[in-house]
């Protein structure tokens, strides 16, 4: 007898199941339409990219809005939302999301302009990073609710060391790579599949997170190919996409952790490759830059976990819980550095290596 697979699935996950395959068409569609391109019309390669660049934007905007709807109507049918910080992110994400689309179209058509451009879009999303901040403690401090002052304040600190540890690595591992077309086609890309990738899960955890199927690679992998700090932006904006995905949101800390913090770090996987460490052993380079990357993702998650989520088990206290609970990082880690390795083995990829 037949069973329908979807049956049991909320239209949220039917739709996103859909978009799944659908994505992995659009990229495969995008990718051999620019190697066609680039072998009988080289000519005409920067027209191609903007009108497949151009494509991939309108893609992404037309599934996210349809998903994060979806979701939205889903936790509020389930009363899950409290508009008053929700809908803060939401406006916060939509600011980023057009500010990196209109920088993607810059970069296309008036690169020069594009360093001003970056220069307005961070001040603009630190104010407005700013206003969400001090707009919770506000609600939080004027609601009468019990607060955990020292809670608040090593949650604080253990963020800011820690995004100071990214930024470091960043500034002091990292070279300043000029941003090309090719670097912010292969950006979209990346980010596209990590995001297709990361529907495909073995495992779904009950307080968030899930392992799966090497969705992180393609983003280490444009680390690797494009640097440091290209990699730290493109998994920033993955950061934002993920909680597009899955809107975990108690606290505008939490949401930084989890998100954009936690993801931006993967971006670090390159970091042995561009001091030329280890005699340019590409596959060792990769698997310890990205276990750096993940670690640092992995003390983002725990940081979240111990200072906003707790302890869902009684026999474990908030600080133990967190430390294990976020422990499944490091095999969603094994799973990218098994495929990352058989990666770095094909001749084929080592040859695109060489090319970028």
């Amino acid at each position: 007898m037949f069973t329908d697979p979807f049956a049991t699935l909320s239209l949220f996950d039917k739709v996103a199941t859909i978009a799944l395959y659908v994505t992995i068409g659009v990229i495969v569609a995008v990718a051999l339409s620019l190697v066609l391109v680039k072998k009988f019309k080289a000519d005409s390669m920067r027209k191609a990219t903007i009108i497949v660049g151009s494509i991939v934007i309108v893609y992404t905007i037309a599934m996210l809005a349809t998903l994060l709807g979806l979701k939205l109507d889903e936790y509020i049918m389930e009363g899950y939302v409290d508009y008053l910080t929700f809908i803060p992110i939401v406006v916060l994400v939509g600011i980023i999301v057009v500010l990196a689309i209109i920088g993607f179209v810059m970069a296309l058509n008036n690169k020069d302009s594009l360093p001003k451009f970056g220069k307005l879009s961070a001040i603009i999303i630190g104010i407005a990073l700013l206003a969400l901040i001090i707009s919770t403690l506000v609600k939080t401090y004027t609601s009468g609710a019990e607060i955990d002052v020292t809670g608040e304040v090593l949650m604080y600190l253990f963020t800011a060391i820690l995004v100071a540890i990214i930024v470091a690595l960043a500034l002091v591992f990292g070279k300043k790579i000029p941003t090309t077309t090719k670097s912010i086609v292969y950006a979209s890309v990346c980010i596209a599949m990590s995001f297709a990738l990361s529907y495909i899960r073995f495992l779904e955890l009950p307080q968030g997170g899930s392992i799966t199927f090497a969705s992180l690679l393609p983003l280490m992998i444009y680390s690797y190919m494009f640097g440091i700090r290209k990699g730290v932006i493109a998994g920033i904006i993955y950061g934002f996409l993920q909680f597009i995905q899955a809107p975990w949101f108690y606290h505008p800390i939490q949401f930084l952790l989890d998100y954009p913090i936690a993801f931006g770090a993967i971006g670090l996987t390159s970091i042995l490759k561009e001091k030329k460490v280890l005699g340019g052993k590409a596959p060792i380079q990769f698997a310890i830059g990205a276990l750096v990357a993940v670690t640092l993702r992995y003390l983002a998650h725990v940081i979240s976990g111990v200072f906003v989520f707790g302890s869902a088990d009684p026999s474990y206290g908030a600080v133990a819980w967190s430390f294990l609970y976020n422990a499944f990082t490091f095999a969603d880690l094994a799973i990218c550095l098994v495929a990352g390795c058989l990666l770095f083995t094909s001749k084929t990829f080592n040859k695109l290596l060489e090319r970028v």
